[in-house]
């Protein structure tokens, strides 16, 4: 059973001591180290940069002409937002072996991802969002927490995994490793549907008395998603936490609501968007800040040995 007593190094809140306190204190001090050497680390990194955008340039498009897109201008037709999906989904890929990463790499699925969100497309829930874990693989905006904590030399996987319990509602785990999988931290909660984003305009002009509405949605699917017109938002609501340490899980006193606003998505990856703060109502610190854009692809796209024991754990 988890023990309440345990602090998170997370959320830092006064607990009765335990015997488990010195040893993440200890964890603290090595984060603090490991911190000094990864700014040396990118000290080292930016003075590259030149070189990344000058002479390694010519490698980086050879490696990539053939998953790597023109840049477009619109995505109008499924057709083409399929395929600007599928070059995305290649880039990312790259990105997260490690080869040719650097900012020549993300100003290009920065360009894709601004071209998904420009398409407005429609998604449905029971094939984007309800499924497996899904990794958070690149983000846009201020660095997230689940970012920050990663150490280690080691594959640190964040993600979410989005159950549908109906067509509008379900569960969700949020999952964020530490030092791979000897150290991770995991939020639980349920999520709720709150709406398509609409400007006042035209929703104004949508609600009329047309009875062609009304004739059409005879032809709708009882127990069946309908697609979910883009921008879309989803109420998240954190109902529990825990921080597992070599398999042994320590409850964290955490609850709060966000809104998931979703940006795109389709089977392979998804762009979410963060439109305000994480409302933390119990515990300390902000998960995610407003702005945040995160895309996230499907786990077994990149990682074929892992195997989702700990979202279980």
């Amino acid at each position: 059973m988890a023990n309440n007593n345990v602090p998170s190094i997370l959320y830092p809140l006064i607990q009765t001591p335990s015997p488990s306190t010195m040893f993440i204190y200890l964890f603290l001090l090595l984060h603090i180290a490991s911190s000094f050497s990864t700014e040396r680390l990118h000290t080292l990194q930016s003075s590259r940069v030149a070189d990344e955008r000058g002479c390694c340039r010519t490698s980086f498009l050879q490696a990539t002409a053939k998953t790597a897109p023109k840049r477009r201008q619109s995505a109008s037709t499924s057709s083409s937002v399929q395929t600007v999906s599928d070059d995305l989904l290649n880039l990312l890929k790259q990105k997260t072996s490690g080869k040719h990463a650097g900012a020549y790499l993300d100003d290009e699925i920065n360009s894709l991802v601004k071209t998904l969100i420009a398409s407005k497309s429609t998604f449905d829930p029971f094939e984007s969002i309800n499924g497996p874990l899904f990794a958070s693989v690149h983000f846009i905006g201020e660095t997230p927490l689940w970012e920050k904590i990663a150490i280690g030399n080691v594959q640190n996987i964040k993600g979410q995994r989005y159950t549908a319990a109906d067509d509008t509602s379900g569960s969700f785990v949020n999952y964020a490793e530490i030092f791979g999988e000897s150290l991770y931290l995991k939020a639980t909660g349920k999520f709720i549907e709150k709406g398509a984003v609409i400007a006042d305009e035209n929703a104004k002009t949508s609600n009329t008395n047309n009875p062609l509405d009304l004739f059409s949605s005879f032809f709708s699917s009882p127990g069946r998603s309908q697609n979910k017109q883009t921008p879309f938002d989803y109420e998240a609501i954190v109902t529990g936490a825990s921080i597992v340490i070599f398999g042994k899980p320590f409850d964290v006193i955490i609850e709060g609501t966000g809104t998931v606003r979703v940006l795109y998505a389709d089977p392979n990856l998804r762009i979410f968007l963060s439109p305000t703060n994480t409302d933390v109502t119990r515990g300390a610190g902000d998960w995610e800040s407003a702005g945040l854009i995160v895309v996230q692809v499907r786990i077994d796209l990149l990682y074929n040995d892992w195997s989702g024991q700990t979202l279980e754990t």
